[in-house]
């Protein structure tokens, strides 16, 4: 018994020797610094991503109890030139990488062995700045720090066909993002899972404001820029907040895949302005171009107060149901805008428009006063919509609509006109029908006869325009009616070319999203 005891301390003391000889071999002699080469190799066979180590690397020893002695390997001013198949000149600086992990492992990795085994990562000053441009974007218009000096860490494992980041978090000033990573097929097609969270992003914040557009928010939500790296990848971004383009997303889900050059979101999910929002979507990046489709449906949404946040106008309010499909492409924001084709349909129950007061507009009228403006506009002045609806079509850089039609209180209102989205202009005519004795009788000759109808028009840019009596229709009918022509309200009239373009559209997304996603397109 003696002797298996003996036995067994002069194991542990020949261990312990050995360990120690170990470490100060390591210490004294090895330099990681002569293996930076074959790292660097290593670390690309393994897992896709190609390092270019510039500055001088570090080991350490450290002993984890219930696990064993670990080496952390630093290196200070990495680049990251390439994450697996990722097409381009894409490099990401790095201040300073460490990798740690069990002594044997590294071992493997400075002999040039095959690594098969899992440790933990950190990143200090990541500078995701010059990625940009390999992602499709242009990377200098990114002005906030969070790009800059990024944070990282987490757990890795790495196999024969395989590399996986487990409990990443990705932090910043304001931006954080955690989650899980999976490259599969590394030697071959590399194809990427992911779950990712993030509590909180704007790019309103990291974006300067000339580079904004109100196109911008529903081509992040398809993370197009994924098309442009040529990975497949497949996975879920969970965003709790999300601002892009003045618009703001709550619980954000977009579920992606992406194949071939093409990647789908569908369907795209969020609570949108006390509403709800789905949106299907497909992308293609070729070079610069984007080729975007885009099917969106929103319920109950606070239609006035998301308008305002797109930078347009502040005069309507009122919950409404929407839903779009729109198409585009081009490599700058302004081809996109001029190649944009959509429709957009619109229905509200009740809303308001701020800024005019049809009421006491009627009361001027009455007083024979139709210029001075009196009291019937201004920021304290509304008339309550009932029963709005309205047909959009996106075309030749214009929204058209030949079929506005809502009650305001006693009266029918019609409009038609269209908003520029170049000059960013709106012009539009609206039309008050009179044709009731009650109000008819409050107004002085001539306009005191049955049948009237009273034009207006809202001119100017759209984030402010002004509202007045269209006092050259209202002389010409005038004239129709000295003439014996009565005057009508025009019937709000089916847009005939914005029903054949929805169905077109309709049927085009649904092929693209059946070639990557089938299922997805009706659904």
């Amino acid at each position: 018994m003696k002797s298996v005891r003996r036995l067994l301390l002069w194991s542990v003391v020949s261990l312990a020797l050995l360990l120690a000889g170990f470490l100060i071999w390591s210490v004294v002699f090895f330099d990681p610094n002569d293996y930076r080469e074959g790292i660097a190799e290593r670390i690309e066979e393994q897992t896709g991503f190609k390092f270019t180590l510039e500055g001088s690397l570090r080991l350490d020893f450290r002993f984890q109890q219930g696990v064993g002695l670990f080496a952390d390997l630093a290196v200070e001013d990495a680049y990251l030139r390439k994450i697996a198949n990722m097409q381009g000149a894409q490099h990401a600086r790095i201040r300073e990488l460490t990798l740690s992990l069990p002594v044997m492992q590294l071992s493997r990795l400075v002999r040039g062995e095959r690594f098969d085994g899992a440790g933990r990562f950190s990143v200090t000053d990541l500078d995701l700045v010059p990625i940009a441009a390999g992602l499709g974007l242009d990377g200098q218009s990114f002005d906030g720090s969070d790009f800059r000096a990024l944070t990282a860490q987490g757990k890795f494992q790495s196999g024969s066909m395989f590399f996986s980041i487990t409990d990443l978090v990705i932090a910043g000033t304001t931006t954080e993002v955690s989650g899980d990573l999976q490259f599969t097929d590394l030697h071959q097609d590399t194809k990427i899972g992911f779950s990712l969270l993030s509590p909180s992003l704007n790019l309103d914040e990291m974006v300067p404001e000339q580079t904004r557009g109100p196109l911008d928010a529903f081509e992040w939500l398809s993370l197009s820029p994924l098309v442009a790296t040529g990975l497949s990848a497949q996975g879920v971004l969970h965003i709790g907040t999300f601002q892009s383009g003045g618009l703001l997303f709550r619980n954000l889900n977009i579920p992606i895949n992406s194949r071939g050059g093409v990647v789908v979101a569908s369907p795209v999910t969020a609570d949108l302005y006390d509403g709800a929002m789905r949106i299907d979507t497909v992308a293609l990046i070729v070079g610069q171009e984007l080729d975007f489709m885009t099917r969106q449906a929103f319920s109950e949404v606070a239609a006035g107060k998301m308008i305002e946040d797109l930078g347009l106008t502040g005069m309507l309010r009122g919950k409404a149901d929407l839903n779009a499909i729109v198409a585009f492409s081009g490599a700058e924001y302004l081809e996109r805008v001029r190649s944009a084709r959509g429709v957009v349909t619109l229905e509200a129950k009740a809303g308001q428009i701020r800024g005019l007061d049809i009421v006491s507009l009627l009361d001027q009228l009455a007083q024979s006063d139709l210029s001075s403006g009196g009291d019937w506009s201004g920021e304290s002045s509304h008339t309550e919509l009932e029963n709005i609806a309205a047909t959009l079509r996106l075309e030749n850089s214009r929204l058209v609509n030949d079929n506005l039609a809502f009650r305001a209180g006693d009266l029918e209102v019609v409009g038609q006109g269209n908003l520029s989205l170049e000059t960013e202009l709106v012009d539009y005519r609206l039309s008050l029908d009179l044709d009731r004795p009650e109000i008819v009788t409050l107004l002085p000759p001539p306009f005191n006869s049955v049948g009237l109808v009273l034009p207006m028009r809202v001119t100017g840019r759209w984030d402010n325009p002004g509202i007045m009596i269209d006092m050259s229709a209202l002389i010409q009918m005038q004239f129709q009616r000295a003439m014996g022509i009565k005057n009508h309200l025009a019937s709000p009239s089916v847009d005939a070319q914005a029903k054949a373009l929805g169905e077109a559209l309709e049927a085009e997304l649904s092929a693209r999203l059946n070639q990557l996603a089938p299922g997805e397109a009706t659904q």
